[in-house]
């Protein structure tokens, strides 16, 4: 290799070498350094143009090479329904046929055998059925190539309240992504459901039974009937919470919500396959509940207790529940309220109250709560906290008499909770009655006075009873004050 080194190289190669070459150069003025640093900016900026342009010709390149929706198959809706209009499905396969039919608000699996169904799993099948599509193109093939032979699909057939039916049969689910193979009755050839169905429709008759007595959201019930022994007791809710009857107090809301929520956990303990309901003795049950919602009434007959249990009727279904849950069911516990009012704090928007003299009146606005004069109430809350905890005594036979004040909570959308305020009864306090029905009730002398002081816009404070220590000078009885000192190290009480 030639140790020869012309004077522009030696100078992009290492500045120190031109010096050291055979070939010296004069040292470049400061213009010339500028005018060739210029050169390599400018070859350098056009070098990165065009790999810039390579690369966005690539990407352009690439993305006409990618499918387009508009080289996707064309799909149209497998049915037209919605799921609620649908009241029986039937699954016939190839091992059996499953047929579940819509009674009293809730899925039963009506053949081969009459029992609970699980009603997830039919709401599933109903809910993707509904958005389902099926792809215009014809799959080469045989039929049975896709599991759409005779021997091998799966039927399913969802009708209307009106007869009205729809039919689709099921194959395989593919491979990749999450579709089906499937048909529709008039059209021989196997096409694409869009979504997978496979799996929903071929579970076994035994992952398709339900183990819940009761199939309800606690939130949608507005009505309970309880019979126990003969007693009768029936809970309806309106907007402003439970009642007990449709004349009876205010329900405890809490209580009633705790409950709902027990019940929908109540389980099958054991199914009674081949008994009747006339057998059990449970068409004249000893109990029963009865839960109305907005799918219908759902009712549960129940027998007597016996030592591990109670057989019951969900629906026409007989089956064994333990004896826990029937305690669950009936509860021996009263219902009525022990509170003047009941709702939470941040729901109450408005207050008014007017008793005896004192009057006020007051509405939250973007979390400040404003007096009528439109200044600030600043203990609206420890006010409206102090009404939510007053006391009442619901069950005390009393009868409307006199007008000492009203107080009223509004609670959103125009709904409020008004209370009339009359007069004193004996042994202190005032009688009242609730606007939105029920009977007089009591409120304690105590609780008066705290609504006095609300109506005059004053803070409440409930004070607090004094600790009972039991014993002189705040000492529990039997507690030697000179022991207790001398144990902790200090001397003795002179």
């Amino acid at each position: 290799m030639s140790d020869f080194v012309t004077p522009s190289a030696s100078l992009l190669i290492c500045p120190a070498y031109a010096g050291a070459g055979r070939i010296r150069t004069r040292p470049l003025s400061s213009r010339q350094t500028v005018d060739r640093q210029n050169r390599q900016l400018t070859l350098l900026s056009l070098v990165l143009l065009v790999m810039v342009a390579f690369v966005v010709l690539d990407w352009d390149r690439a993305d006409k090479d990618k499918p387009t929706d508009d080289n996707a198959p064309e799909t149209h809706d497998v049915f037209d329904y919605q799921t609620a209009e649908i009241v029986k499905v039937t699954l016939k396969r190839p091992s059996d046929t499953l047929t579940f039919e819509q009674k009293e608000g809730a899925w039963q699996l009506t053949s081969p055998v009459v029992t609970l169904a699980e009603t997830g799993s039919v709401d599933a099948i109903l809910t993707r059925f509904e958005s389902l599509r099926i792809e215009d193109r014809e799959l080469p093939g045989s039929k049975a190539d896709y599991g759409l032979d005779e021997a091998s699909r799966i039927e399913v057939r969802l009708e209307k309240i009106d007869g009205t039916a729809f039919t689709a049969y099921v194959g395989h689910d593919t491979k990749v992504g999450y579709k089906s193979f499937g048909m529709i009755p008039g059209d021989d050839a196997a096409h694409v459901f869009d979504g997978q169905v496979g799996k929903l429709v071929s579970k076994s008759a035994d992952e398709f039974r339900g183990r819940d007595v009761f199939s309800f959201s606690p939130s949608s019930v507005r009505r309970v009937r309880l019979v126990d022994a003969g007693v009768e007791t029936v809970l309806r809710k309106d907007d402003t919470g439970w009642w007990i009857g449709d004349t009876g107090p205010r329900a405890d809301d809490d209580k009633v919500g705790a409950y709902l929520s027990a019940l929908s956990l109540v389980k099958v303990e054991r199914f009674l396959d081949g008994q009747t309901v006339a057998a059990l003795g449970l068409e004249s049950p000893v109990g029963m509940v009865a839960i109305e919602d907005d799918n219908g009434t759902h009712t549960v007959r129940l027998s007597a207790a016996d030592a591990d249990g109670a057989n019951a009727a969900s629906g026409d279904v007989p089956v064994r529940v333990s004896a826990a849950d029937r305690a669950t069911m009936l509860p021996a516990d009263g219902w009525a309220s022990d509170r003047l009012f009941q709702v939470q704090n941040w729901k109450v928007d408005a207050l008014t109250a007017s008793l005896g003299a004192a009057k006020l009146e007051a509405n939250r606005k973007d979390g400040s709560w404003l007096k009528a004069d439109g200044s600030a109430l600043e203990n609206a809350s420890d006010i409206v906290d102090v009404l939510l905890d007053l006391p009442v005594d619901r069950v005390a036979t009393v009868s409307m008499a006199g007008t000492y004040g009203r107080v009223s909570l509004g609670i959103g959308k125009g709904k409020s909770i008004v209370v009339q305020i009359g007069d004193e009864v004996p042994g202190g306090g005032r009688v009242a009655k609730d606007d939105g029905g029920g009977p007089a009730f009591v409120i304690p002398a105590a609780s008066v006075a705290l609504l006095t002081d609300a109506a005059a816009g004053k803070a409440p404070h409930k004070e607090e009873p004094a600790e009972d220590m039991g014993g002189e000078g705040g000492m529990p009885p039997g507690m030697d004050l000179d022991a207790l000192l001398k144990s902790m190290g200090g001397p003795p009480q002179e």
